[in-house]
């Protein structure tokens, strides 16, 4: 072998790992300034003083506060999935098992709230954060196999997909306002209701397909 066609020497595994833990420290420690002093008032330079590093390396890192967000999302869009995995798992009759899966999921935003607060205040200025909750979602949807499968290919199915998002937009909207903002309802009546909620999703009733059906039974 020449020595023009001697490769690069790999990069040290210790590097990569090095590299992951100052991205993840960078993310550690943006999300409580996100929370506690509001995304819009927080800059690059602030994150690097929280995370004892200079705005430089935080750039090297990140290209905007949108991708640390992004990043955090990485992060949170396992338990997500998994969470909505889980409810697709569930006897669609089996309402005690429904409801105790609305309150474990609720738990989620009170374990992640900061994260959750800071994906809110995100989404309301940032694209590529919207893009990737969106990208979460539809991978939660997507996960939901026994659910979609019971629907045949198409525009049937399309529909049911859909129900099932933006059931999760609307979901995770009314835990935020509860859990995160405190609206005053009763926390055990919310808890009733999305499982009312979840239940007509998953047995298939709240469906685009199922609401036309009963227009034709009802004419």
């Amino acid at each position: 072998m020449s020595d023009s066609q001697v490769p690069d020497p790999p990069i040290p595994a210790s590097g990569g790992r090095k590299k992951q833990a100052t991205r993840a420290r960078i993310v550690e420690c943006a999300v409580p300034l996100f929370s506690e002093s509001g995304y819009d008032k927080i800059t690059m330079e602030s994150i690097a003083k929280a995370a004892g590093t200079s705005r430089a390396n935080v750039y090297l890192h990140f290209k905007s506060k949108a991708e640390i967000v992004a990043a955090m999302l990485e992060l949170l869009s396992p338990e997500v999935i998994e969470s909505y995995r889980a409810l697709d798992a569930l006897d669609v009759d089996d309402i005690a098992g429904l409801r105790r899966w609305v309150e474990k999921s609720s738990q989620l935003w009170r374990d992640r709230r900061r994260q959750l607060e800071t994906l809110e205040h995100a989404l309301a200025v940032e694209p590529i954060v919207t893009d990737r909750w969106y990208q979460t979602l539809s991978e939660a949807t997507d996960a939901m196999t026994r659910y979609l499968d019971r629907f045949p290919e198409g525009p049937q199915r399309h529909g049911a997909r859909l129900s099932a998002i933006t059931m999760m937009l609307g979901f995770e909207r009314t835990l935020f306002f509860v859990l995160v903002r405190s609206a005053p309802e009763d926390f055990d009546e919310v808890i009733d209701a999305l499982t009312a909620q979840w239940h007509a999703v998953i047995t298939g009733a709240a469906t685009p397909s199922a609401l036309l059906t009963g227009q034709h039974a009802a004419n």
